[in-house]
């Protein structure tokens, strides 16, 4: 746990992490008979008063606590608070920056068990261990295969993957050239990262409009005030979903666009 959390003094510990969750996504679960408003304000005025941490997000609920998400130069983490039958809740959870493989053997042959398409969960066994792996799509994401894409290689690039005019490419990521998927497994990923002085509110309207005249549809959007922006969208045949972060910095904005591709499903 990053040490500008820290555990709630006096909590008791409940729970056991899954063995199947990700290694590298840290969890842990507390109750306290304080107050949630008395347990959010230690975690906020903790967390503001440490150096090189930053609270990207708050959400505040008079009386049931609430959430914070802030970050340091290595990790993410969210810490969330709320009123329970007998005591208050808090949930912690944190993540590195830099996602570490799962550490598997060089002869580790992996088969898919199952994947559920409304949850979107794929798992996984090792043959020679018996140890099963579930992987949400965020994680299939990180762990997808992919190469630099060189430019001469972008007319092979999804159109509604558009660089958004001006921006600074910082990444752009695609599969092998001319990969194709041949089973309900088989899924690589599409990555492109830039940068802008565009504001928040006008970067959206561009994706948008590329999603329309490319025939796919969004199918959720979120937006927090003037600093963060984030759609999913998915082509009629669902063999590409689609998804946009657009994030205010303190010198740019932010924009990152993934595109899952798989079989038609």
């Amino acid at each position: 746990m990053p040490e500008w959390i820290g555990a709630y003094p006096g909590a008791t510990t409940w729970g056991k992490p899954s063995p199947n969750g990700p290694v590298d996504f840290g969890v842990a679960t507390l109750n306290t008979t304080d107050a949630p408003d008395v347990v959010f304000a230690y975690y906020e005025s903790r967390i503001r008063a440490s150096r090189g941490v930053t609270i990207t997000y708050t959400s505040r609920q008079p009386g049931k606590g609430g959430a914070l998400h802030a970050e340091d130069s290595a990790r993410y983490a969210v810490v969330s608070v709320s009123p329970g039958p007998r005591a208050t809740a808090i949930g912690i959870n944190w993540r590195p920056r830099v996602i570490q493989p799962v550490p598997l053997a060089t002869t580790a042959r992996l088969v898919a068990v199952w994947y559920d398409d409304t949850k979107q969960v794929l798992r996984l066994r090792d043959a020679a261990t018996s140890k099963e792996y579930e992987l949400d799509m965020a994680t299939m994401l990180r762990y997808a295969r992919s190469v630099p894409l060189e430019p001469s290689a972008r007319t092979d690039f999804p159109a509604w993957l558009a660089f958004y005019p001006g921006a600074t490419v910082i990444t752009a990521n695609a599969p092998p050239a001319g990969w194709q998927p041949q089973t309900v497994t088989d899924m690589r990923s599409y990555r492109v990262e830039l940068t802008t002085t565009a504001s928040v509110a006008r970067v959206p309207a561009f994706y948008k409009e590329a999603m329309e005249r490319n025939g796919l549809t969004i199918v959720s959007e979120s937006e927090s005030q003037d600093w963060r922006y984030a759609f999913e969208a998915r082509s009629a045949d669902r063999m590409h979903q689609v998804y946009l972060n657009v994030l205010k910095r303190s010198k740019d904005t932010h924009i990152s666009l993934m595109d899952h591709y798989t079989l038609p499903r």
